[in-house]
């Protein structure tokens, strides 16, 4: 049962690990003032959202540690043998690595995402080239992300946003490109992994064509072969992925394929005939949102396990594979994260946050010390610490404060749920079985009413204070008062609701009653069947939003998560002010999600794919 409802929850967020990333934004008059969930490894290490993996000649391991900005080498083991790298702009120096290669002589190419380019260095990480800029021309990346070497010792780069692979000799020089936006053969939707089957008869290409949620195999010329999976189709099964992020393939020309949203890995044999999925795993949740597959021979293979912000080793079988070990330490000390979500202040300013994949609340006073922290395994987190218990989660993301009662209320999302503390942690009570799919929002208007955005039955939900079922409005549908994965969900002065109607890239505003008041986002909140035709970066354009907050003077601060910024606006969505842009500097964001604002006027901000929380101050 449990088994059945993780991988539901995953299907609920499908977009929660695609990295759409813009690189827009205006200079906010708001400053950042401290930054928490910094974890302390010592001499181990602990990753940060590990994603690309590659293997040299002596088979080491190569990880881009993508929100530490470094590349670590390490043998199969786990054993570190260098941490390579830092947060710049400098020869040397990374801004959220997506990719990372070994070429035929052994040099290393990195993808170094947010700064636009790539950086080539020698077998000891002594640097020798770099190349790139932000743009769609020749030689220019929308987004660049995973490399693949083939035989001539040639650069193939998936430019994910410019939904095209770019080909570079080894000096960087430019000398082709293939691909372009399409379901069509030889087309792509934002492709994100690529591997190069080098053979004498011919290479192969592998791309892992996300969107249309396929694998591609193209000759290096950009010729269509073939593909693995159903174009633009969805699900789980041996021709069918959900939203695939990563492929690889071994020495016998078996292929690995990264199901993310499935939370599996699929391989096939050289003749891409299906052979088996890894487990979910549900003792451990694993792997949660698997970026890339590294294969290690004998069947064996690591996966960069994203969302716990680990690596998984796997050994395989014939028919199978099962979980050997672990390499990284966990990220669940005190007051750090694994994918903090949600954020919540209550009246003595003391902020609550939801560590999801810690699957635990963490308080905090205001100036960042740890004051309490629950869920299972009392509170200390883990993979291991999920649960169904009165006082356990699966994932939970939104969480507000009920002024009325003085209470901490959860959306327990993969439980299905809202659950209601105190504000020492103490379990009160549980509401929302049997009507709700998948929650990822919740919040309380004046008179201690429960409003909940139920993301899976794409519609709000009102509960009385003891927590009733009173009555629902909303339907799947691009109309006013309809929902496309509605997430995250607020109240202002008023008792006006706004909905955060993330694949319809708007907010929609209404009475607590819920009648339809105004809308807004890109193209007016008007959207679009296809979500990346609602992809809009201007001011007050919206790109799959999630979180939201409205401070005292009922401005409302939106996540507009996959613009990596934070936008304000007026209670009638007249765009105010930008926070933030893509990048790992203080002030810069990769996927914020929850928001907060305190009595002073401080806003937190839960950079969650960067594993901390940014407390900026006007």
């Amino acid at each position: 049962m449990i088994n059945q409802s993780v991988k539901r929850f995953g299907k609920t967020l499908p977009l929660i690990l695609i990295a759409f990333l813009l690189f827009s934004g205006s200079v906010s008059a708001q400053s950042v003032v401290d930054i928490w969930g910094k974890a302390n490894e010592g001499t181990e290490v602990i990753f940060n959202s590990p994603v690309a993996m590659a293997k040299d000649a002596s088979g080491n391991i190569y990880v881009a540690d993508m929100s530490n900005h470094r590349i670590v080498k390490m043998d199969q083991d786990g054993n570190v043998i260098k941490k390579f790298g830092r947060l710049g702009s400098g020869n040397g120096e990374f801004n959220t690595p997506f990719g990372v290669a070994i070429d035929n002589d052994g040099n290393i190419l990195v993808g170094d995402t947010a700064n636009n380019r790539i950086q080539k260095f020698d077998s000891n990480f002594n640097f020798i080239t770099a190349w790139g800029s932000h743009g769609s021309g020749n030689g220019q990346f929308g987004l660049a992300r995973e490399i693949a070497i083939d035989s001539q010792n040639r650069y193939h780069v998936t430019d994910e946003f410019n939904d095209r692979i770019q080909v570079f000799d080894q000096s960087g020089t430019y000398l082709y490109q293939y691909g372009s936006r399409g379901t069509a053969n030889a087309q792509f939707r934002l492709p994100q992994g690529i591997s190069i089957k080098q053979d004498a008869t011919g290479d192969k290409v592998y791309v892992a064509d996300t969107y249309n949620h396929r694998v591609q195999i193209l000759d290096v010329n950009g010729n269509y072969l073939g593909q693995i999976g159903t174009t633009g189709q969805s699900g789980d099964s041996g021709s069918r992925f959900f939203y695939p992020r990563g492929v690889n393939l071994d020495t016998n020309g078996d292929v690995y394929v990264v199901d993310t949203t499935n939370h599996k890995i699929k391989k096939y044999n050289s003749n891409h005939q299906y052979q088996y999925s890894t487990d979910i795993g549900i003792y451990n949740l694993e792997p949660a949102f698997p970026s890339q597959v590294l294969p290690l021979g004998n069947g064996d293979f690591i996966v960069s396990d994203t969302g716990n912000s680990r690596l998984v080793k796997f050994r395989g079988y014939s028919t199978y594979a099962s979980v050997h070990s672990y390499l990284g330490n966990l990220r669940n000390a005190d007051g750090v994260f694994s994918e903090p979500v949600g954020i919540a202040v209550d009246n003595n300013d003391h902020v609550y946050i939801t560590d999801t994949f810690n699957h635990r609340v963490q308080k905090f006073d205001n100036s960042g010390t740890l004051l309490g922290k629950w869920g299972g395994n009392s509170g200390n987190g883990g993979p291991t610490a999920y649960g169904t218990n009165y006082w356990q989660f699966i994932a939970p993301k939104q969480i507000t404060y009920n002024g009325k009662y003085n209470e901490i209320v959860i959306a327990d999302t993969g439980n299905s749920r809202i659950q209601v503390f105190s504000q020492n942690g103490s379990w009160l009570f549980n509401f929302g079985y049997y009507n709700l799919s998948f929650p990822m929002g919740v919040t309380t208007t004046s008179d201690g009413y429960y409003y909940v955005a139920d993301t899976g039955n794409n519609r709000v939900v009102m509960f009385n204070p003891f927590g009733y079922f009173v009555r629902s409005w909303g339907t799947e549908g691009l109309g006013n008062g309809q929902f496309r994965q509605p997430t995250f969900i607020t109240v202002d002065s008023q008792d006006n609701l706004y909905v955060v109607d993330r694949y319809n890239s708007r907010i929609q505003k209404f009475d607590e009653s819920g009648n339809f008041i105004t809308k807004w986002g890109t193209n007016g909140g008007n959207p679009q069947i296809d979500p990346l035709d609602n992809w809009g970066e201007g001011n007050g354009d919206l790109f799959l939003p999630i979180g939201i907050a409205v401070d005292q003077n009922d401005n409302v601060y939106v996540a507009d998560s996959s613009n990596n910024r934070v936008q304000k606006f007026s209670s009638n969505g007249t765009y105010l002010d930008t926070i933030g842009q893509f990048g790992g500097e203080d002030h810069n964001f990769f996927s914020p999600q929850g928001i907060a604002v305190g009595a002073n006027g401080d806003i937190y901000i839960a950079d969650t794919l960067l594993n901390r929380v940014v407390k900026f101050r006007p």
